[in-house]
């Protein structure tokens, strides 16, 4: 079948060749009567190739392209489905030129829009759109992925509490600047009377002139000082250390004066200037222990406040428990009393600070528990005008004892503060509302004791 084909195809191409030559040999004369000029015999250009066997026509050479001409890719020989195509041999249908290919016009879309143009309001891939955050970024009042608020489904599980963050260091209050202002101030002004004391300046004019120096510098360097803002507590801890140094002084310069002989009692220049080297200590001595604990202003506060009350009370022991004239002995023990009331109070109140802060609620209640138990304690001398032989000094140490009572019961009544604010600092230092602990109790355990039964001890750690 295959063979019968191939020897059709070559009788065709042999008939198609002897056509063309019968052609060529005699062609239609030309009506003037001249002959027509010899033509060359036209070799035939579409006798097919055989495999195997040497073509039938010389192959010319195939012209070389120009290389400054735009190469024109290969056009692909139409073929119709069907008929099969025999490698070697043209096609049997003959082919038809192509034409180049026109751009192609947009045709109209039915919706009004052309073809490839995005409609009103859509921007083409790659854009966004007008107020459209960019990937990876967050519009405005949106939480970022993994900090997405909760919110409560009608049928879900609740929402987790979330507590609010409170930054570990906060920055001094503008009330605590004003009570370390006051305190320089006057911390100033003294050591510019006992300049002028110490120089016996006895001219009015020349005379203000350290007191106004140093009462202008001493809170000039505490502005400079709280650059950058000082951390809450340290300016009430220099404040009140000024303040503790001051009243340290007044009372040892009082205790010395009530007991010295006459003659050697100390005048202004001492009293000068104890106060300005107690209180310079105690400012300093307050840089330094909120340095270390880093404790609230409630702290100051009450280490302060402890000391007044321990020097009324005090001094109230100290009347009550003298005899003799009041002012041979009663006086000097109110003041020997004072002295001792007041360090005795500034220093327990210091302990109890390092397990307690108070709030500023309890400091009032406190200070007013101590003012009742004054007031009410009062009511115990009509009594003492009753009797003959009681002596009414006494009832000086019920006024003591019930005004310290009543400053510890306004210690109970006081609120204390919420746990948010006093959980602000971190655990490994004494910081806002939390201090270091200085024992702690494990639990119970059995001890053992001589003879028979056994013994309890409580097991626990110091630090």
């Amino acid at each position: 079948m295959l063979r019968a084909r191939w020897f059709a195809l070559l009788a065709a191409a042999l008939s198609i060749g002897v056509a063309a030559t019968a052609a060529a040999q005699n062609p239609v004369p030309d009506p003037s009567g001249q002959p027509p000029p010899p033509q060359p015999f036209p070799l035939p250009t579409t006798l097919p190739t055989i495999p195997g066997l040497p073509p039938l026509v010389p192959q010319q050479p195939a012209p070389q392209p120009d290389p400054n001409q735009p190469q024109q890719p290969p056009q692909q020989q139409p073929t119709l489905p069907g008929l099969p195509t025999i490698p070697g041999l043209p096609p049997l249908i003959p082919q038809q030129p192509t034409q180049p290919q026109q751009p192609t016009q947009p045709q109209p879309n039915p919706y009004g829009q052309p073809y490839g143009q995005q409609p009103y309001g859509q921007q083409p891939y790659g854009q966004q759109p007008y107020g459209q955050q960019p990937y990876g970024q967050q519009p405005y009042g949106q939480q970022p992925y993994g900090q997405q608020p909760c919110v409560q489904q009608p049928y879900g599980p609740p929402c987790p509490s979330v507590q609010p963050v409170v930054p570990l260091v906060q920055d001094r209050t503008k009330l605590e600047m004003g009570y370390l202002y006051g305190a320089s101030i006057a911390w100033g002004v003294t050591t510019g009377v006992w300049i002028d004391l110490e120089a016996e300046t006895e001219n009015p004019g020349l005379a203000l002139i350290a007191p106004a120096l140093f009462g202008a510098a001493a809170p000039t360097a505490m502005f400079f000082l709280d650059r950058p803002k000082m951390p809450l507590g340290r300016p009430s801890a220099i404040a009140t250390g000024i303040m503790l140094g001051s009243g340290e002084a007044a009372l040892i310069w009082t205790r010395q004066y009530t007991t010295a002989k006459s003659g050697e009692e100390w005048g202004p220049k001492e009293y000068f200037r104890a106060h300005v080297i107690s209180s310079t200590v105690g400012g300093v001595g307050g840089f330094l222990a909120h340095y270390g604990l880093k404790f609230r202003p409630q702290t100051s506060m009450f280490v302060g406040s402890a000391a007044l009350w321990g020097a009324m009370a005090g001094g109230a022991f100290g009347g009550g428990g003298s005899s003799g004239s009041w002012s041979a002995w009663a006086n000097d023990g109110v003041f020997l009393g004072g002295l001792i009331g007041y360090n005795l109070g500034m220093v327990t109140a210091a302990g109890v600070s390092a397990v307690w802060t108070p709030s500023w609620n309890q400091l009032g209640w406190m200070w007013g528990g101590f003012g009742a138990g004054a007031a009410v304690s009062a009511l115990v001398y009509p009594f003492y005008a009753l009797s003959d032989d009681a002596d009414p000094r006494s009832g000086l140490i019920f006024q003591g004892v019930l005004s310290l009572l009543g400053a510890a019961g306004g210690a109970l009544i006081g609120a204390p503060e919420s746990k948010s604010q006093t959980t602000q600092a971190p655990a490994t230092t004494m910081g806002i509302g939390n201090h270091p602990k200085f024992a702690r109790i494990l639990g119970p355990s059995i001890m053992p004791v001589q003879g028979p039964g056994a013994g309890v001890s409580l097991v626990g750690e110091l630090y």
